[in-house]
Parts: structure tokens; C-alpha cells; sequence
């Protein structure tokens, strides 16, 4: 075993320990066992997330941010575990909750999210895919690993910063030099450890790594092409000013072309206009 894969194993350990883990509000864990329980229903679900009025707060205006482009407000969680489903639900209750440190790790990481998770949206839409609910949720997670990373590698966190600044290089490659592992693999061993489904969990894992072969590749390669186009418009910050590549595999396994990109920037320029470009 090399340098590198022995840094990856310790990030993965350490992640194993539950102290070293983003803690989860006591709702929000109860939350997460009744998604689980086959039996539960959307009104009970609801019901239990209504309990923490703060928690209510932030879905229901991130739900009605422009993040799905419901045509008419949602005004209780129980419509919103209606309309999107509890799998989405669930994302979007562990986003709220596992996210809201994001300013303080890096300024602008929330935006980029956000522009991301829309972003995820309009191209399922122009493929005609289907859960776009779900995708956007992966869309909205998958820098969730540099939240973790902040909060539980301090050191190792600002000696990527440095190395981004000082190296010219993107952040996950500045994160795998440090740590042998970058913030998508993190975060998707963080959200394997809540126990998202797989379909969530790899585009999060993946996106800075696709291969079409893996599963759930389609979707990996919807949060792949956001990522890449919100970066290059500058959409909230990721943490670095470089634009990472645009596997051209991501593009082949979506069938999609220079036009549908053009005709994608152009729905992001035109509804995006409230995302702050950094």
C-alpha cells in the first residue's frame, strides 16, 4: 500500500468513528428511521419534521427557492413529502441540516450547491429523465465532503486551501495530494454512513472521478456536467478558480451534444440570475 492510499484509509477511519462524524439533530435522526420504515406515511413524516419549526423553515424555503420550479408555493412539509417523495425529503432534511456550515467553510459554497442542484434539474429535464427531485438532492450534496473535511481535518482542510492557492490546482486535487482521498468520496462515505440510497450517494462520490461503467453512472454524470458548468460560470464558489474537466464519457453516456449544451447555459444564465456569480 502507497503513501496516498494509507492517507485514504486513515480519512476513511477516522470517518468510522461516530464522534468524527457531523452530528444529526435528534429530529432529524428520527426523520431519517421513519423514511426507513416502509409503513410510514407522507402526513406522519411530515408531521414529525413540522415538530422542528427551524428545520420546517429551511426545507420549505429551499423547496420554494426555485430549486424544483413548482408553479404554485409549497406551504407544509406534508405537501412537499407528496410532491417529491421521501427519499428526496430525506436529502433535503440532511442538506439543511449538514450544510448550513457551509459559509463557514468556504464563502459561497452554499450558492454553488444550489446552482448545482438546479443546474441537475435542467439537464434531467432536457433528457426527459425521471426522480428529478431526487437527482437535484444529489446535486445539492456532493460538496458535502469539503463541510466534512472542515469540520473534521481542520489541519488538513487549510493545508489544501494553501496548496490551492500556492499550486495553481483545483481543490479535489490539492485534496488528494494531502489526504490521498477528495471531498467526494468523503462525503459519500458520510452519507453511505446515514444510509442514503446508493442512487444519491454515487453521483456524490463520483463526480470528480466518472466512469461509465459504475453503477449509477447516468446520474453521476448529470452532477459531473452541473458541476463543471456552474464553475465555469462562476455560480457561488467551490473553493478554487479553476474549472475542472468535462469528461467527454459524461457527455457520450447522456447522448448529448454542443447544442444541448448551449440550449442548458442558456436555461442556466436565464433562471439562475439570483445565484451570485463569485
Amino acid at each position: 500500500m502507497d503513501e496516498l492510499e494509507e492517507r485514504k484509509q486513515w480519512v476513511r477511519q477516522h470517518l468510522e468513528r461516530a464522534h468524527s462524524l457531523p452530528t444529526l439533530p435528534v429530529v432529524i435522526a428520527r426523520v431519517i428511521g421513519m423514511v426507513d420504515r416502509p409503513q410510514t406515511s407522507s402526513r406522519q413524516l411530515g408531521d414529525e419534521i413540522a415538530k422542528d419549526q427551524v428545520l420546517t423553515a429551511k426545507v420549505l424555503k429551499l423547496v420554494n427557492s426555485g430549486f424544483y420550479g413548482f408553479s404554485r408555493p409549497i406551504s407544509t412539509i406534508t405537501h412537499a413529502v407528496t410532491m417529491l417523495g421521501f427519499d428526496a425529503v430525506k436529502g433535503l432534511v440532511l442538506g439543511c441540516s449538514a450544510l448550513e456550515d457551509m459559509e463557514e467553510a468556504l464563502p459561497g459554497l452554499w450558492e454553488h450547491s444550489l446552482a448545482c442542484a438546479r443546474t441537475c434539474a435542467f439537464i434531467a429535464e432536457h433528457r426527459r429523465m425521471g426522480e428529478v427531485e431526487e437527482l437535484s438532492v444529489s446535486g445539492l450534496l456532493h460538496d458535502l465532503g469539503k463541510v466534512v473535511l472542515y469540520q473534521g481535518f481542520a489541519q488538513q482542510f487549510y493545508q489544501v486551501r494553501s496548496l490551492v492557492e500556492t499550486g495553481d490546482l483545483l481543490f479535489y486535487e490539492a485534496e488528494n495530494e494531502v489526504l490521498g482521498a477528495h471531498h467526494g468520496l468523503v462525503g459519500g462515505w458520510l452519507l453511505e454512513k446515514w444510509t442514503l440510497p446508493a442512487k444519491l450517494v454515487a453521483p456524490v462520490s463520483d463526480h470528480h472521478d466518472f466512469r461509465p461503467h459504475r453503477s449509477h453512472a447516468e446520474w453521476t454524470a448529470v452532477v459531473h456536467l452541473a458541476d463543471v458548468l456552474c464553475r465555469a460560470e462562476a455560480l457561488g464558489n467551490g473553493g478554487d478558480r479553476k474549472v475542472p474537466q468535462l469528461q467527454p464519457a459524461a457527455l457520450k453516456l447522456l447522448d448529448l451534444g454542443l447544442e444541448d449544451i448551449r440550449r442548458i447555459m442558456e436555461r442556466l444564465d436565464a433562471e439562475l440570475d439570483d445565484i451570485p456569480r463569485m
